[in-house]
């Protein structure tokens, strides 16, 4: 009897959410100064710290992922990074943050939480690229950037394992794809401010 050929098998859901998902990531590059790093910085403080308290309060959530609370600190780092940048905490608290829910449905939080961990495989190759340019800044205020460390791929394989082992994941399919479809494009639109080209470009 033939065995059926791997490409029988259907893909899984993380697999799913990265083909639908190439499309519409948008990381920062090209060359910064400083002040464009602090821009991003604050952008993407306001970014986590608005989505970090509706995924908090998602039950069904972590009981896929088990560890969901420990992945949902990076407001704090980063909060971190920008007083180093000279951001005062008051103004920390004054910054605009992504509207959302109070409570997330399952579908939506495990879609916005594949975009929020998928941000910290780039980032120590970004925080790497980083240094050429602005090496004191990131010396001192990449915590965001280096979240995971050298564990980041041991973390997001662990996170796969999360998704593809949930029936009720699975089940969801459909709508974690969605959601994490239109989370890459909020934070894409969230993001266009810190990476609009400005009249007075300071470069290091």
């Amino acid at each position: 009897m033939a065995h059926p050929s791997l490409a029988s098998y259907p893909p899984t859901l993380m697999a799913q959410l990265r083909d639908a998902t190439a499309a519409v990531r948008e990381p920062l590059g090209g060359r910064v100064s400083w002040l464009d790093y602090r821009r991003y910085l604050l952008r993407m403080y306001g970014f986590h710290a608005g989505l970090e308290q509706a995924l908090m309060a998602s039950r069904p959530l972590a009981a896929i992922v088990p560890d969901a609370a420990l992945r949902n600190h990076k407001a704090a780092l980063l909060a971190h990074d920008l007083v180093v940048l000279r951001v005062a905490p008051r103004e920390l608290a004054e910054l605009p943050r992504l509207a959302c829910p109070a409570q997330l449905a399952l579908a939506e939080a495990l879609g916005w939480t594949y975009v929020v961990e998928s941000l910290t495989l780039g980032g120590k190759p970004l925080a790497h690229q980083l240094a050429r340019r602005i090496p004191a800044e990131i010396q001192r205020a990449s915590a965001y950037l280096r979240c995971y460390g050298d564990e980041a791929p041991e973390r997001w394989r662990a996170l796969g394992i999360a998704f593809d082992g949930s029936a009720q994941a699975q089940a969801e399919g459909d709508r974690v794809i969605a959601a994490a479809h239109d989370g890459f494009l909020a934070l894409g639109a969230w993001l266009r401010p810190a990476l609009q080209p400005q009249a007075a470009r300071i470069h290091a």
